[in-house]
């Protein structure tokens, strides 16, 4: 500040001038064209602030009010400066704090690159002066995307879904987005969260169908042949055990079987693109049914004619049994046709494996049977090897083939009654000398009263038999 009397420099905070005494005037002399210019401000400004009063109401105030100026001097021109910087202000800040103003901000500062945290700062202004605010997310969005500012952008556009979420083109820009940074999964998220129809229309393409299966879930007492399949022929991941499906788990390439046990299937179907489809659950428990013990007719007992035993099982189940008391397996005899009781005294155990591979309990009966006949089995066989000796089947009583380098051996431990004849049943089978053993689909049957009659006997799976000529 200079001396207004000769000039030198005064320092800040002094009240006269050192070189010349001249005394320094901190507020302007009375100006009334000042004061005129000031009053026409302050009219202006509170005319914008506050429009209720009337021009004419303001200058007879402003006349009064500079009078009242001119009486107290120095001191009401300083309030009225005050006044009007006061007014300045408030018009300031209020413009600073508006809708447009935030708006126009968080846009010039996102289309500067280094400013995006001050961008953000606004963008936040302006969604609390307008929760519904829509336009800002979009006009940020655009920015952001076109910066490659991907979350930014992705952030911008959520909020616009939240605020209006029947907006297709929402949904459409944040889709773009995803699909551009090849975020498949975020966009599957998205239209699985959507329960709005237009939306869904809209964007059909990318819904993936959820995998199907053929069987229901539930409790089973069968095991299970699971068929998967989705419609748009994803690849389908899968687990049993209740874990959650990723592409580390098992891809469906066949049919699944599941035994017995309690499983959770959880599968899941993903396309080329990596987009995946919502989730199919289904819970089984598979409490395998033990099938009913076989029933074996006749009852156990002693027998003097000769009786078939026949073994009752359920449907698609399967009988194995043993003659000699064993538990019987897999690898013993099939039943399939009736089975002739053997002579003597005899054992027959038997065991079902249902269809789902469960095992019944064992069901025996035990039996005699004493024939009241003229011949009995060692005499059967004597009169079969006496046949295949004329017949020219073997050159010697021991069994040797002709013709074949092997040996057939006899055996008789069970009789049979056809058309009320009583033949005593012998069994012809062949080993070949490298062990090889070949049994035959007929018996011999031989009359027990008539040993000189000899024929071949077939039996149906209905046990019915059928005589042929032995030769």
């Amino acid at each position: 500040m200079q001396c207004e009397k000769c000039g030198t420099e005064i320092e800040e905070g002094k009240l006269y001038c050192e070189k010349c005494g001249h005394g320094i005037q901190i507020v302007p002399d009375y100006n009334p064209e000042l004061e005129e210019r000031i009053a026409k401000t302050l009219e202006k400004l509170v005319h914008e602030e506050f429009g209720n009063y009337r021009a004419s109401e303001q200058e007879e105030k402003t006349k009064i009010h500079i009078e009242k100026k001119k009486a107290v001097g120095i001191v009401g021109i300083a309030g009225i400066c005050l006044l009007a910087l006061g007014i300045l202000l408030g018009t300031h800040i209020k413009h600073m704090n508006s809708y447009e103003y935030q708006f126009t901000k968080a846009v010039e500062y996102a289309q500067k690159k280094d400013n995006t945290e001050e961008a953000m700062e606004f963008y936040e202004k302006v969604l609390e002066l307008d929760k519904s605010s829509f336009d800002i997310c979009i006009a940020l969005t655009d920015i952001f995307k076109q910066q490659k500012k991907y979350q930014l952008a992705e952030e911008c556009m959520l909020t616009a879904i939240q605020r209006s979420p029947a907006n297709i083109d929402a949904y459409r820009k944040l889709i773009d987005i995803y699909e551009e940074t090849e975020n498949y999964s975020k966009i599957t998220k998205l239209l699985q969260n959507c329960d709005n129809k237009d939306i869904e229309m809209a964007f059909a393409a990318y819904n993936l169908s959820e995998p199907k299966v053929n069987v229901e879930e539930g409790k089973y007492e069968d095991s299970l042949t699971l068929v998967l399949k989705t419609e748009t022929k994803e690849t389908i991941y899968y687990t049993l055990d209740g874990s959650e499906p990723t592409l580390n788990s098992n891809v469906y390439r066949k049919p699944i079987t599941l035994e017995e046990g309690e499983y959770t299937l959880r599968a899941i179907g993903v396309n080329t693109k990596g987009m995946v489809s919502s989730e199919l659950k289904k819970k089984y428990d598979i409490q395998l049914e033990i099938p009913a013990a076989a029933s074996i007719f006749p009852d156990s007992g002693e027998y003097t004619e000769p009786t078939d035993i026949m073994i009752e099982v359920a449907v698609d189940n399967t009988a194995y049994y043993t003659l000699d008391g064993s538990i019987p397996t897999k690898k013993s005899l099939k039943y399939k046709k009736p089975i002739p009781m053997r002579l003597g005294n005899s054992v027959i155990t038997c065991i079902v494996y249902g269809s789902n591979g469960k095992i019944s309990e064992v069901t025996k009966k035990e039996y005699t049977l004493n024939l009241n006949t003229t011949y009995e089995a060692p005499e059967a066989i004597t009169a079969v090897r006496n046949l295949m000796l004329n017949i020219g089947e073997t050159y010697d009583l021991e069994g040797h083939a002709i013709g074949i380098d092997g040996t057939y051996s006899l055996n008789c431990n069970a009789a049979t009654m056809i058309n009320g004849v009583t033949y005593l049943l012998v069994t012809k089978r062949l080993t070949l000398s490298d062990g090889t053993v070949q049994d035959f689909d007929f018996k011999y049957g031989v009359n027990a009263e008539n040993i000189g009659e000899i024929t071949k006997v077939y039996a149906n799976s209905e046990g019915i038999y059928r005589l042929e000529a032995p030769y």
